[in-house]
């Protein structure tokens, strides 16, 4: 197979960097706990974020390290064609911002979390169902984020030519794991809002230098670029639904996740919660749409960038694509790290690297924050059925921080990288959004909604984790001579299936009997004057 051999201009002065960078953050945690006095503002930071914090904040949590990276990886291997999905990112953030869909009913209400809508609109089991729903599925979808910034830091750093690669990628992993959970446990939300605003103008610096590299480098360059896919890969690097590129039911299934995810991913929509009202949590995702574009256009470039790099060396080229630039490439996830660390001169590095851990931490504190209080709010504060102290829901959410960073360590390490990392991202998510999303959705703006199709519809969000498992479902298919699966088909037809029962079982069982027909009154009728206003 041999091994990578790309020398990194990563030196002393960027390890200082780095770690003048990573002890502020450290300090921000310790800082931020003075000012944790109730669970509103460890879990949403008050809800009184104005549109500018809101806003980068909000970007600063949706470009996480393993955003560049995913974007990088497809980008490899699919060119130019990936930005389309930065232009479904852009249209998904101008339709949440423009209409309100969804997002707007929500702030009104002062929720915490996402799950609790269940409780007002149906029953407080489905916000348990829902909850520990969404709980798995975000849990599922951030285990392969540490060891993908662990990855890049590896390769980016030149660390891969000091011990063995895996090793290191797997030592890093456990140290920034550690690090993000100090401060995520210590801060709650509050560190969360300061670090990203931070991490957010510091990413952005980051990025500019990426970018310039790129373009500069006497290797690389756009035209140099453009002449490399298009020489060397053809037009599905530029088209995504020419022959053997992404094809329609990819777009059609990314359009969607991306959509339902602005108002019903936790870490995504709880920018809606933390927003001062519900104009704030419009413009937050009007704004932030031109930042969903950023997020994976420039990785993207960078993937482009490393292709060029990489074709241009027959070494490299034997290593990344061993049966020819045509054809599909390995360890796709070290090339743009290694190819940074290769054009980036010494000191400028550092900051680069500083900027891209950025990323990292902004990702993950957020996610980790998101999932514990869902697990602590949604899951056992109703199944308790009392009224739990501030400090009771702070703790069990302290303790769920630490319990889902063991088990990133272990997932993180055990499962087998996927050949397209955001496929696994959309999948994942989907076991929790299609479902969801079509109840929360359905809820708001269709009277009819029951709790028993909503009950439908999340159960049945439950067979996308058929979509993380392919390799041997299609292994079994192909034995028989039947198509292989792919993630976005199972995911598409996830979303069909779970609006189908969602309909059905409202029809069929309507909620009859209803104890809180006040509260679901108000609440209804709360939607239907937002979407129709």
């Amino acid at each position: 197979m041999g091994s990578l051999a790309l020398p990194s201009n990563f030196a002393t002065l960027d390890w200082v960097i780095v770690g003048v960078y990573l002890s502020l953050s450290v300090c921000v945690g310790l800082f931020a706990n003075r000012y944790i006095h109730s669970t509103k503002a460890y879990l949403v930071g008050g809800g009184r974020s104005g549109v500018a914090l809101n806003v980068a904040t909000y970007i600063g949590t949706a470009l996480g390290l393993v955003t560049l990276m995913y974007a990088s990886i497809d980008a490899f291997s699919h060119g130019f064609a990936y930005v389309t999905l930065a232009l479904l990112g852009l249209l998904t953030g101008l339709v949440l911002g423009l209409t309100g869909l969804v997002v707007g009913p929500l702030r009104r209400l002062n929720l915490l979390t996402i799950p609790e809508y269940f409780e007002h609109r149906y029953s407080r089991r489905v916000r348990v169902v829902g909850g520990s729903i969404c709980a798995l599925a975000g849990i599922l979808n951030m285990g392969l984020f540490p060891k993908m910034g662990a990855t890049f830091i590896t390769y980016a750093t030149g660390l891969h030519q000091v011990n063995e690669p895996e090793t290191m990628v797997n030592l890093i992993t456990s140290l920034l794991l550690l690090l993000v959970l100090i401060y995520t446990v210590l801060g709650g939300m509050v560190s969360v809002i300061i670090t990203d605003f931070v991490q957010f103008m510091v990413l952005t610096l980051g990025m500019g230098l990426g970018v310039w590299y790129c373009l500069a480098h006497e290797q690389l360059g756009w035209e140099t670029m453009l002449s490399a896919m298009a020489t060397h890969r053809g037009e599905r690097m530029f088209n995504p639904v020419a022959p053997g590129g992404y094809g329609w039911v990819w777009l059609c299934f990314n359009f969607l996740v991306l959509l339902v995810a602005g108002f019903c991913w936790a870490p995504e929509a709880s920018r809606a919660l933390t927003a001062r009202d519900e104009s704030t949590a419009r413009r937050t995702f009007l704004f932030a749409s031109t930042g969903m574009f950023v997020r994976l256009a420039v990785p993207a470039l960078w993937g482009v960038a490393a292709f060029t790099l990489v074709s241009q060396n027959a070494e490299l080229t034997a290593y990344f694509f061993p049966n020819g630039l045509a054809g599909n490439a390995d360890h796709a996830e070290q090339a743009m790290p290694a190819t940074l660390g290769a054009i980036v001169p010494t000191g400028v590095l550092g900051l680069l690297v500083a900027g891209l851990l950025a990323a990292f931490m902004s990702t993950h504190d957020s996610y980790l924050l998101c999932w514990s209080s869902v697990i602590s709010r949604d899951v056992i504060g109703p199944l308790s059925r009392r009224k739990r102290l501030d400090r009771e829901e702070i703790r069990d959410t302290r303790w769920s921080v630490v319990c889902i960073g063991a088990f990133l360590m272990f997932w993180g390490i055990w499962y087998k990288l996927p050949n397209s990392v955001w496929n696994y991202m959309a999948v994942s998510g989907t076991i929790y959004l299609s479902g969801a999303g079509v109840a929360l959705l359905g809820g708001i703006y269709w009277r009819g909604a029951s709790t028993a199709g909503a009950w439908a519809a999340l159960l049945a969000g439950l067979l996308a984790i058929v979509g993380l498992f392919l390799d041997p479902i299609n292994a079994w298919l192909v034995n028989r001579q039947w198509p292989p699966l792919t993630g976005p088909v199972v995911g598409l037809f996830n979303y069909a299936f779970c609006a189908a029962v969602f309909v059905l079982f409202s029809w069929w069982f309507p909620d009859s009997d209803r104890n809180d027909e006040r509260e679901r009154t108000s609440v209804t009728g709360l939607y239907e004057e937002a979407a129709d206003g």
